[in-house]
C-alpha cells in the first residue's frame, strides 16, 4: 500500500466516531496509486436483469438496497417505475427489463441498484444480488446480440465463464432515459 493511501486511511480513522457517522465517505478522495491501471480496469461489478447480465465499474453505483416504496407519477411509461425516497432523497427509479422489451425474472428477488451518485443518483431495478468479476481481455462479441433500445449505452459485449456480459455505459443510459422521460407528456 503506498504512503499516500497510508495517510488518507489514518486521517479518516482519526476522526471520533460521531463526525466519522456524521460525514460522507469521499471515495475519490482516497488516492488509487496502490492500483495498477490494469487490474482496475477489470474489476467490475456484474448484475443481471431478466435475461441480461450487465457490467458497470464499482464506482459507478453508490447503494444496493431492499425494493423501496416506490411512488408511480401519473401518464408516465411502463419503464418509468416512478420516484423512491432513499435516506431523505428522492430518484427516480428504471425498470431496464421493461426498458429494454424482455421479461424480469420472476423467480428472483428484485433489488435496487443506485447508480451514480449525489444528484445524479438513480435507481435500477436488478434481479438478484450484483457479483464481482474480471473482464478476460480479446473475449469480445458483437453488439448486435443486445436489445436494439441498449446497443449504443454499451462500451462492449464480453464472454466471461461462457456467459455474455453487457460492458454497460451507465453515464450514456441515464441520459438517454432522462431524455426520453422529457418527451412524455
Amino acid at each position: 500500500m503506498s504512503d499516500r493511501l497510508n495517510e488518507a486511511l489514518v486521517k479518516r480513522a482519526a476522526l471520533s466516531p460521531t463526525a466519522a457517522l456524521a460525514g460522507r465517505f469521499e471515495l475519490a478522495a482516497v488516492p488509487m496509486a496502490g492500483l495498477t491501471e490494469a487490474v482496475s480496469a477489470q474489476a467490475r461489478q456484474g448484475f443481471r436483469v431478466g435475461e441480461l447480465r450487465f457490467l458497470i465499474r464499482y464506482e459507478e453505483a453508490s447503494e444496493l438496497t431492499e425494493f423501496p416504496a416506490i411512488h408511480r407519477l401519473p401518464n408516465a411509461p411502463d419503464w418509468f417505475c416512478g420516484i423512491a425516497n432513499l435516506h431523505g432523497k428522492l430518484i427516480p427509479v428504471f425498470d431496464l427489463a421493461a426498458y429494454a422489451g424482455i421479461a424480469a425474472d420472476k423467480e428472483t428477488r428484485r433489488m435496487l441498484l443506485v447508480l451514480a451518485h449525489g444528484n445524479d443518483a438513480t435507481g435500477v431495478l436488478i434481479d438478484g444480488l450484483p457479483e464481482r468479476l474480471r473482464q478476460v481481455a480479446g473475449a469480445d462479441s458483437d453488439v448486435a446480440v443486445a436489445p436494439e433500445r441498449l446497443r449504443q449505452h454499451l462500451h462492449r459485449i464480453c464472454q466471461i465463464n461462457e456467459q455474455l456480459w453487457l460492458d454497460l455505459d451507465t453515464r450514456s443510459l441515464l441520459l438517454a432515459l432522462e431524455q426520453s422521460l422529457e418527451g412524455v407528456s
